[in-house]
């Protein structure tokens, strides 16, 4: 899983990388879209976060062997582990991220494209 996670992760930054190089462009209406869909699912893997942060697995399940090690079974699959959920849940975060950061920059550079026209315009005709 985590093999898969880093290719997804090294996927975007090359995708990232492409688009610093000016060799893909993504239309604004469709960045725009993706964008939108990345701040939803960010914002869903947000609550899943704190969700799996609030589980109870510190309250003692019993004194029997076997209670403590399903206990501690539950705990490893929450956190603690390089295949727990927090880190899962974290792995997807840094993709989205990344997909985020390159749709981002078409609104960027459209704002700062914009800027420069008017600039432009105001210093060939002031007062327009």
């Amino acid at each position: 899983m985590a093999d898969f996670q880093q290719n997804v992760l090294a996927h975007w930054q090359g995708l990232n990388a492409q688009a610093d190089a000016g060799t893909i462009t993504i239309p604004g209406d469709v960045a725009a879209k993706c964008d939108a869909a990345c701040v939803a699912y960010l914002a869903h893997l947000g609550r899943m976060q704190r969700d799996a942060l609030a589980i109870d697995i510190a309250t003692p399940w019993g004194d029997l062997k076997s209670a403590q090690d399903l206990q501690a079974r539950f705990g490893r699959l929450v956190t603690g582990t390089d295949r727990s959920l927090d880190v899962i849940l974290q792995q997807h975060i840094d993709v989205i991220e990344s997909m985020r950061m390159l749709f981002r920059r078409y609104f960027d550079e459209t704002t700062a494209t914009d800027a420069q026209t008017s600039a432009n315009i105001t210093a060939i005709a002031p007062g327009s």
